[in-house]
């Protein structure tokens, strides 16, 4: 059996208009996760699987999670092998179904990601999926409602009204869904140092989930976007001498990597004049595990408790949620619902 594998840490962010993950997580995000819907691209499909609700109890606190594996399954196919130092048509197919686990908080909105198998799917693969499935929930809403309203009408007749499609449609926005790997200070601040030049920073702002601002500038930023009615928007810094200024490019990027609903993007050049580019990705947190528990209650746990001992460590910054008690009604509304 395999060992050592990887957890990542991302934000997940998820608006639909100026509504949130939990205000439509029992109507749309839920159904996506456990109605067995299917990607298509090609002879590769992706799906979830094994999706459960789970509450654990951390420090006297019971905290749901949405725990599953996404899986790619696929065709591998060949043609010709190499035998004896010939080349030898041999043509073969077989199935190949990697898999992914992974593990939502619904109080914090981050997700933990484990790659099971070589090949398996990444956070890319799971932000488009769980985006499709949404939209097909959502799709699936509107016409639910809007057949029904017809029904009733030809059943009452007189002014009962149907509410049009493209009423419900503003009603039920598409999904707007954004994946952020969280990261450490320390991983920039020693990308920063090996660049001989800074030619350019790049933020781009996304809103987030219900999380306060840690940082006055991103906070100004993001009260214009909301006049703006704008969810994301984006700033440069570009050189006019040799470089930016490495130090403060380092502090702005780490203030970014603490707020953890910015992504950023450093353009420069390393100490031999070839060009250098470092994303938010390459800068994404991870931590081994040996072994990957099969109780999903005990996986679930050792996780959080793992990603918690990173905000203790002072690796991560702990999520500031602006509305505390409000996510919690949200989220006693939504077990209630669900059970």
């Amino acid at each position: 059996m395999k060992k050592n594998y990887n957890v990542e840490f991302w934000n997940f962010v998820c608006h639909f208009g100026q509504h949130k993950l939990l205000d439509h997580y029992v109507d749309l995000v839920h159904p996506a996760f456990v109605n067995n819907h299917v990607r298509t691209y090609g002879d590769s499909r992706w799906l979830f699987n094994g999706v459960q609700l789970i509450e654990i109890d951390i420090d006297n606190e019971v905290l749901p999670f949405i725990y599953g594996r996404i899986v790619k399954d696929t065709i591998l196919e060949r043609e010709q092998i190499l035998q004896d130092g010939d080349l030898v048509d041999d043509s073969l197919s077989m199935q190949s179904s990697p898999s992914s686990i992974f593990i939502l908080s619904l109080k914090e909105h981050r997700i933990f990601f484990i790659k099971e198998h070589k090949d398996a799917p990444t956070m890319d693969s799971f932000k488009t999926t769980i985006e499709r499935f949404i939209n097909d929930e959502r799709i699936n809403l509107i016409n639910e409602i809007f057949d029904g309203e017809k029904k009733q009408k030809e059943i009452h007749g007189g002014n009962y009204r149907v509410t049009k499609k493209k009423d419900l449609e503003v009603r039920y926005p598409k999904p707007d869904i954004e994946v952020i790997p969280l990261s450490s200070d320390a991983d920039i601040e020693e990308f920063i140092k090996g660049m001989k030049s800074i030619d350019k920073l790049t933020l781009n702002l996304v809103m987030p989930n219900s999380e306060s601002d840690c940082n006055g500038f991103f906070k100004c930023w993001r009260d214009e976007n909301k006049k703006l009615k704008q969810s994301k928007s984006k700033v440069e810094f570009t050189k006019s001498k040799k470089s930016l200024p490495h130090d403060e490019v380092a502090n702005l990027s780490k203030e970014a990597i603490n707020d953890g609903n910015v992504l950023i993007k450093l353009n420069g050049k390393d100490i031999n004049n070839d060009k250098l580019v470092g994303t938010h990705d390459e800068f994404k947190l991870t931590r081994s595990i040996n072994e990957i528990n099969e109780t999903p209650t005990l996986l679930v746990k050792e996780t959080y408790e793992s990603f918690l001992g990173l905000i203790k460590d002072g690796v991560i910054r702990e999520p500031r949620i602006s509305n505390l008690s409000k996510v919690k009604e949200k989220i006693g509304y939504i077990l209630s619902m669900l059970k």
